[in-house]
């Protein structure tokens, strides 16, 4: 019996209640009952704590304009589970993801009996998307972490080269309560003889990548010693050109000026590790030629990460889900747009640091909307709600997010801004509201 889209997405809603479990050892055999599709391309391989998915679709961007067949892997999606997987920026359709379950449920199944221990949704959909990439005879796969990275199911693929975008606190439960034990975590992807790009700054967490480094036998390649951000420039909103111009001094050539239609200056750092993971996997000038990489990033899109998606009245949608990312949201609220009132929407799973983050982001906000995503994990509307004027700040509760998103664009002046943020579920709610389509 063939199942259809819906029924799919039932089935992988009931492995997400395993939970997620710290091994590779049900993926490593349901990959091998596959015929371990997973080394069929060369890979790219993606971690850090935040990200990862800006910088892969910056890769994937260039890498595609050299008029190769780039795959694409991240997670978590905002409106739809095929934005996971994509080729050549198009995500699977729902026929053939449904379809490519279909193939793989016998040995999901047998893997289930033989370990007593069910595969989880991401081990499921990370194998549905290997399968899908190898049958599709990609020329690159570029594959996103979805937690940590020394266990994570992505970790069975043997990539050249691996990028470690930066490390922070987050999902401290899983990964360690200290920098340190994350990057520990996330130099797990870190292969024998590889090349390693990286744009972390923190000393302890550099030193556990640099003696990862050593042990394997890889090249480290670092921002700011061996590839350099030499400016970064945002346009005015009020020209409609959103984002900023970019130097950047490349492992093997300068970029004087490239533009990139992102906001923040960590994606601008974003720009230039993609360069840097580009060049390396290329290998030689003559293998990525500048023309690449500037139209790569000119027309890189990533939905859901400071995007703009209204100039009248400026509506941002940002998933800032942890104190880095709102650190970072923050600043480019405060520096690079102009507006005159702030209404902000937000919505936070429980299991972050929610009183860091609205600690960042309230100071800012003339009006605070509390609201929650239909994840399970969300935190209430109302507690959210009760965080914010417990640090003296009013707060409207609109539970749904299309209503709060409604709500604060009828309190928005056409000088006004309104952001969304606090998670990345809450965001793709905000998108579909909105009447955007998921890419």
């Amino acid at each position: 019996m063939r199942v259809n889209f819906k029924e799919t997405e039932e089935y992988l809603d009931q492995a997400a209640r395993h939970g997620i479990k710290p091994s590779l050892d049900r993926i490593r055999i349901l990959c091998s009952k596959l015929g371990d599709p997973q080394l069929a391309f060369p890979s790219i391989h993606i971690t850090g704590t935040n990200g990862k998915t800006s910088t892969a679709r910056m890769i994937s961007s260039i890498l595609e304009v050299g008029g190769r067949k780039v795959a694409r892997y991240t997670s978590p999606h905002m409106q739809s589970v095929t934005e996971r997987m994509c080729i050549n920026g198009r995500p699977v359709s729902e026929r053939d993801f449904a379809a490519l379950l279909q193939e793989i449920l016998p040995q999901v199944k047998e893997t289930d009996r033989e370990t007593g221990d069910p595969l989880s949704y991401f081990e499921i959909t990370t194998a549905m998307a290997f399968v899908h990439f190898a049958k599709r005879k990609v020329d690159a796969g570029v594959i996103e972490v979805g937690l940590g990275g020394r266990w994570d199911a992505t970790n069975l693929v043997d990539s050249r080269v691996q990028l470690i975008t930066g490390v922070a606190l987050d999902h401290v439960v899983e990964l360690g309560g200290t920098v340190e034990k994350i990057a520990f975590e996330k130099a797990g992807i870190i292969k024998e003889d590889s090349y390693v790009i990286s744009a972390v700054s923190d000393t302890e967490a550099l030193e556990v990548i640099s003696r990862t480094c050593e042990e394997k036998g890889s090249s480290l390649k670092l921002l700011g010693r061996d590839f350099q951000l030499l400016y970064n420039l945002t346009y005015g909103i009020e020209t409609g050109k959103v984002g900023q111009a970019v130097g950047i001094q490349g492992l093997l050539r300068e970029y004087p000026e490239v533009f990139v239609p992102l906001l923040g200056e960590h994606q601008a750092i974003n720009a230039a590790c993609a360069v840097a993971v580009c060049e390396t996997w290329a290998g030689s000038l003559s293998d990525l030629s500048s023309t690449e990489v500037e139209a790569g990033l000119r027309r890189v899109r990533s939905p859901g990460r400071l995007e703009v998606v209204s100039l009248d009245p400026l509506v941002l949608l940002d998933g800032a889900h942890n104190p880095d990312g709102a650190s970072r949201l923050a600043h480019v609220i405060a520096n690079d747009l102009d507006y005159e009132n702030l209404i902000l929407v937000v919505g936070i799973l429980q299991d972050k640091d929610a009183r860091h983050m609205l600690e960042l982001l309230l100071p800012l906000a003339s009006t605070v909307v509390a609201t929650q995503s239909g994840d399970e994990r969300a935190t209430p509307a109302r507690k959210l709600a009760s965080m914010v004027e417990e640090m003296k700040r009013d707060c409207v509760v609109v539970e749904d997010v299309a209503e709060a998103v409604k709500f604060a664009r009828t309190l928005a002046a056409v000088s006004d801004l309104v952001c969304v943020t606090g998670s990345l579920y809450t965001v793709g709610e905000a998108r579909t509201a909105l009447g955007l389509r998921p890419e």
